[in-house]
């Protein structure tokens, strides 16, 4: 029989270990458990390190994606060019007297804030005047919005000051949720205050989507701290932080957030703090990183707060084969000691393994980073040669560059001229047809890649002997080549190595080019109307000096003059009519001519008054002697007066109408 001691001797003497090993081999079989479950949370912790580095990585780029859907991005863009080149927004928001409803000839304005809306994916599109109110609006649910005060609004006030911005708000009525893109309407540049803003309206929906992309929690949240749009339905407009009534009343005030905050229902708190790294919602813990978003709103920036669970990293699986591989290897090494001394080499390799990997993904972030922000700056300047120049700047931070180019097809077709260089001061400045590779490129439409070429071929001079690589890429945009850029590097590898990120940069540069060419039409086209626009003026204070002129002769007559369309209306009257009848202009306007008829004979002077014909020549009398007509004033009073009808002749689209000159008796 054998003992149970005399087990582990026979199993290790195989490995030449000396007898009585039983103590040790429980010490080392303990030690290995240690070891396990000590590995397996360092390699939880590690993996959630690097999981956070990655995490805060995706986060920026969700971050500046959304800047690009809204501050940055084309509808931004669209409206901007909107309120800055289309002359119908502007007559709209310089009209002496807004409209009151819909159709009060703002037809033009409309048409184009409809086109607006649609170009940006939007469900409405509006004009505020300096006043604050509506004055031209499109809805795509054919909702009134003509005469609203949105004084208040900060984009409003935003827009006025002459700055763009993006807002978020609940409809005080409809209670959806929105975006609002506003830029300024100018008469003049430097105009301290616009002339109006011109709004996209986009449903949230827009944000909800991106939101719904991440794979975690993603939420919206305010300047006030409110939850705008949310993953988890259920936070929706709750707030972060303290709940005091102070701040309820300040939000409340701010009427960005329709009823939410009016009642006295209990206001729902955030179940956790958004500036903290980690947080815990119901048991479980999450990973949390808080972006700003500059939307240029008034009350600060608005935040995109992103959530991950780091558990994504480090499954369970993994932590326990990592842990059970530790354990094993562990109690290999209390045996063999090569077997050991070879563990503790692969365990410092797969460090430094992971050193290299971390540092490369840092700078892979600030590549990208960079990248980003290079895109954001291109986005923002106003003619080709800032472009070129932006773009040959941003790129020689990391990618060496022996020459660059960007060339700018002419509206003709049959032209490109230079926009700006680097390194390379004996460029031509215009290229016509058949001209070298570069018309090539714009010609066919195809990117061209020349290896080992000689440095001082092809409009390229350099040192005589360097070889290098260079790249010429159409810069194409609705199927139209709107440019090249033509680029040399003397370093082939580092070239390819970047070309996913001047990929990423070539519908930019289209965009850009297209945005400026369309902003020098436009500013060409603005002057012609504001010039047709002052000439439309002289002719209105023209017109309105000879109104006036007439209306002091008519109001210095000593007889009562009224004129009177086929409905029977009064569309003109003098003082004298006044001081007989006792109404004012404003009160005879528009009014019924049996207004200043007894009662008892209204309704048979409405039949006579349609039987009647007359001929531009001939004059009807009614005297005194038929009191059939009496003049009723405003106090009820009966005046006789004696009564002479003329037809007025057609004037334009005024057909013809009866002048009533009136005497008192």
């Amino acid at each position: 029989m054998i003992r149970p001691q005399h087990r582990p001797q026979g199993l290790l003497s195989r490995w030449g270990l000396p007898t009585g090993i039983g103590r040790a081999a429980g010490v080392i079989l303990l030690l290995s458990l240690l070891v396990g479950l000590a590995v397996g949370e360092s390699f939880r912790l590690a993996m959630e390190a690097d999981h956070r580095t990655s995490f805060e990585d995706k986060a920026g780029r969700k971050a500046t994606a959304l800047l690009e859907q809204t501050a940055r991005g084309w509808a931004m863009g669209a409206v901007i060019i909107s309120g800055e080149t289309n002359p119908s927004l502007l007559v709209a928001a310089t009209r002496p007297d807004p409209p009151r409803q819909e159709g009060d000839d703002n037809s033009e304005a409309a048409r184009h804030l409809e086109r607006l809306a649609h170009r940006i994916g939007g469900d409405g599109a509006f004009v505020v005047n300096r006043a604050g109110l509506i004055v031209a609006s499109w809805d795509a649910q054919g909702r009134t919005r003509l005469g609203h005060d949105l004084g208040f609004r900060p984009y409003v006030q935003n827009g006025l000051r002459g700055s763009d911005s993006v807002y978020a708000a609940v409809g005080s009525s409809t209670g959806d949720r929105s975006l609002y893109i506003a830029a300024p309407i100018r008469t003049t540049q430097d105009e301290p205050i616009a002339a109006g803003v011109v709004v996209g309206r986009i449903a949230m929906s827009l944000i909800d989507q991106s939101l719904r992309d991440w794979p975690g929690i993603a939420l919206l949240l305010s300047p006030q701290g409110v939850v705008f749009a949310s993953t988890r339905r259920e936070w929706l407009l709750s707030v972060s932080g303290e709940v005091t009534p102070d701040r309820i009343r300040a939000i409340a005030a701010s009427r960005q957030f329709g009823g939410a905050f009016d009642g006295p229902h209990r206001v729902r708190s955030l179940p956790f703090d958004p500036d903290a790294d980690t947080v815990e919602i119901n048991g479980t813990r999450f990973m949390s990183a808080r972006l700003p978003l500059q939307w240029n709103d008034p009350g600060g920036d608005w935040s995109l707060v992103l959530l991950a669970d780091p558990a994504a990293a480090t499954p369970l699986a993994a932590r326990l084969g990592i842990a059970a591989a530790a354990g094993v290897g562990t109690c290999a090494l209390g045996l063999l000691v090569l077997a050991a001394r070879g563990a503790a080499t692969v365990r410092h390799q797969a460090a430094l393994d992971g050193e290299s990997a971390a540092r490369q993904q840092a700078e892979r972030s600030d590549r990208q980073a960079r990248q980003a922000d290079l895109i954001a700056h291109l986005l923002h300047v106003k003619t080709a040669a800032a472009l070129a120049q932006t773009l040959f700047a941003g790129l020689a931070r990391d990618l060496p560059l022996h020459q660059g180019r960007l060339y700018v097809t002419e509206d003709d077709g049959q032209h490109l001229t230079l926009a700006g260089s680097l390194g390379d001061s004996t460029v031509p400045e215009r290229i016509g047809a058949d001209d070298g590779l570069i018309w090539d490129c714009a010609n066919t439409g195809q990117a061209l890649c020349i290896e080992d070429f000689p440095a001082g071929a092809g409009q390229v001079p350099s040192d005589p002997g360097e070889v290098s690589l260079r790249v010429l890429r159409p810069l194409i945009r609705d199927d139209r080549v709107l440019g090249v850029l033509d680029v040399t590097s003397p370093s082939p590898t580092a070239h390819l190595d970047h070309r996913a990120d001047l990929d990423a940069l070539l519908p930019v540069l289209a965009l850009q080019i297209e945005l400026i060419r369309t902003r020098t039409l436009a500013s060409d086209s603005l002057a012609e109307v504001r010039r047709q626009t002052e000439s439309v003026r002289r002719q209105q204070d023209i017109s309105q000096q000879t109104e006036d002129w007439f209306r002091t002769i008519l109001d210095g007559m000593p007889v009562g003059l009224l004129v009177v369309d086929r409905s029977g209306r009064i569309i003109l009257s003098n003082r004298e009519i006044e001081r007989l009848s006792g109404y004012s202009l404003d009160e005879l306007l528009g009014a019924e001519i049996e207004r200043l008829l007894p009662p008892a004979i209204r309704d048979s002077h409405v039949g006579w008054r349609n039987a009647l014909t007359m001929g531009e020549d001939q004059v009807v009398r009614m005297g005194s002697e038929r009191p059939a007509l009496p003049l009723l004033t405003r106090d009820g009073t009966e005046r006789r007066v004696e009564i002479t009808l003329t037809q007025t002749p057609a004037l334009g689209s005024q057909p013809p109408c009866v002048c009533a000159m009136i005497r008192p008796v």
